[in-house]
């Protein structure tokens, strides 16, 4: 009887299982599939005259490089650890053509305009900064001084950006003038040797005057998360002068107390007249390594019949919606000939500047004022995380900049473009009043994002297109708060975060550039007639602002 039960059992479970096989197989044909194919076709075609507004391939960046080193008069350098003193090809990047150069050529009404980049030098060696138009590309023929043109003087070599081969420098100094002279305070203070360093984090404006090339240096631990592990010493590192030699420590903060030289601070530390710190062990408290693992994954988005947008070269469709897009080094991301429904409404929308202002009873933090744009914004734009900056199944764009670097380089993934749905519809309306009805319209929206993580910041960066026709310029700021040490006076200007860490009070302040010049049609002119009216400001505010006042009252 029991091998006859076992056999029974076994026979059942086959059954079972074959019967299972064939139910799945016949339903299966029933079911929706999500399809990575588009099922409906585009609404318009792809326009290769975007490429006007397209960035620099790799080897267009090659080939202003090459042609730069080629000028014997110029005697260039590309390598990073270029000294102040010498001559250093800092940027290359797009040059755009005349606006209305470009939508004579949009509008097929003139020839493509001359594809052109520009290429900045820091002339160490005569003391000033260039920069140049240099083409047509490809194989450029010639380059053309502009500086005076766009910028009405000469500008003088030391309000250049601190390049990566000048940090090396003033981390090299710090070792030799700062840190070699107070071993023992520094191990006392804050454990710090020769298997043991601090991290650096430089203050902006680097001085208070026109001139000045004066930066506090604030020294933190070298954790993840350091912005907010300082360790109460700063220093301020004059290097105005091209030759390192002639630079030199102005002023140390110690605990809260200035002194005004090494030499100085050794002298009282080590005759027991200063408050001392005395280091103790923290933990890491500022890691974002998850502390448990998550139960299981968070909701994921899908494209049930593919997706509804295209992107091809520099060119976005969307349902009603196509624009060329970008990402200069400078400024950050932007579009171009911003449509909807075949009617441009936007000639250029951008980023154009991230500013962030400090408060504090502590000498870095006093000045601060971060300027993102100073030591550009696009440059930090780099790969996004499949699944946590952007959904899984966005579409994914790598880019190529050339800024402080030997050659171009290739950003991974770098942009991102998705559909959304907004989470609540963009209008609906229910009636129980004589009669039932109901009506409503899903709000998706295209998102076109990059994130750029300029120290201690990260901001994400979102350009979103409607379907009502409507586009949002949005920024998120995230990443980690800056902060000083907590010394006497210090809660005025922040609250405390941890032991002996205030988190500074500031304010930000975001810019962009919204370009509606070519709409001024005769609706949007009477439009702007009567918002004058009200605001008499606007006519001496240009034609950008005016236009965006139209808007506003045509809506």
């Amino acid at each position: 009887m029991n091998s006859l039960l076992k056999w029974a059992l076994i026979l059942f479970v086959l059954i079972s299982i074959i019967l299972n096989i064939v139910l799945i197989s016949i339903h299966s044909g029933r079911a929706p599939k999500c399809s990575s194919q588009r099922l409906h076709p585009l609404q318009e075609k792809h326009d290769e005259r975007s490429r006007v507004f397209a960035d620099l391939s790799r080897d267009e960046y090659l080939q202003v490089q090459q042609y730069m080193l080629m000028q014997k008069d110029l005697d260039i350098s590309t390598l990073q650890n270029t000294k102040p003193s010498q001559n250093f090809l800092f940027l290359i990047d797009l040059s755009l053509p005349k606006k209305a150069d470009v939508l004579g050529y949009l509008d097929g009404k003139s020839s493509k305009p001359v594809r052109e980049a520009t290429a900045v030098v820091f002339h160490g060696t005569k003391g000033h900064i260039k920069e140049y138009v240099v083409g047509p590309l490809p194989n450029p023929v010639y380059h053309r001084d502009v500086t005076m043109e766009k910028y009405k003087k000469e500008l003088p070599i030391n309000v250049r950006t601190v390049t990566i081969g000048e940090y090396v420098l003033l981390i090299s100094f710090l070792e030799q003038e700062v840190f070699s002279k107070l071993v023992k305070l520094m191990k006392e203070s804050f454990d710090v040797g020769q298997d043991k360093k601090l991290n650096v984090f430089h203050q902006m404006p680097r001085g208070v005057k026109s001139g000045d090339r004066k930066t506090w240096i604030s020294f933190f631990r070298d954790f993840s998360g350091r912005y907010i592990h300082p360790v109460g010493f700063e220093v301020l590192v004059n290097h105005e002068s091209i030759n390192t030699s002639d630079w030199r420590v102005e002023r140390l903060l110690y605990n809260g107390q200035y002194f005004n030289t090494v030499e100085e601070l050794k002298q009282k530390y080590d005759s027991g007249s200063v408050k001392k710190i005395v280091f103790k062990e923290s933990r890491n408290y500022g890691s974002l390594k998850p502390q448990r693992k998550p139960l299981q994954l968070s909701p994921q988005q899908f494209y049930a019949e593919g997706k509804r947008f295209s992107v091809k070269n520099n060119h976005i469709l969307y349902l009603d919606w196509s624009f060329a897009f970008g990402l200069s080094s400078l400024t950050g991301m932007r579009v171009f000939d911003v449509r909807f429904k075949g009617e441009r409404i936007a000639y250029e929308l951008s980023v154009q500047e991230a500013m962030s202002v400090y408060g504090s009873v502590t000498a870095g933090m006093i000045l601060t004022k971060f300027l993102d744009s100073s030591i550009s914004i696009g440059r930090f734009a780099y790969e996004l995380t499949r699944g946590v900056d952007c959904p899984y199944d966005a579409t994914y764009i790598d880019t190529y900049r050339y800024i402080d670097m030997e050659a171009p380089t290739r950003y991974r993934n770098s942009i991102c473009v998705f559909e959304h749905n907004m989470g609540q519809p963009l209008r609906r309306h229910f009636a129980d009043f004589f009669h039932n009805s109901y009506g409503g319209m899903v709000n998706s929206a295209l998102v076109f994002r990059t994130i750029t993580a300029i120290g201690n910041y990260d901001y994400m960066w979102d350009f979103i297109f409607y379907q009502s026709g409507s586009v949002e310029a949005k920024v998120h700021a995230t990443g980690y708060i800056s902060s000083s040490y907590l010394v006497n006076g210090s809660l005025r200007f922040g609250h405390q975060v941890a032991e002996n860490v205030l988190g500074n009070i500031h304010t930000h302040f975001i810019n962009f550039k919204v370009d509606l010049d070519d709409l001024l049609t005769s609706t949007c002119q009477h439009a702007f007639v009567q918002v004058k009216k009200r605001m008499s400001f606007c006519a001496l505010r240009g034609c950008a602002v005016s236009n965006i006042a139209c808007l506003s009252a045509d809506v």
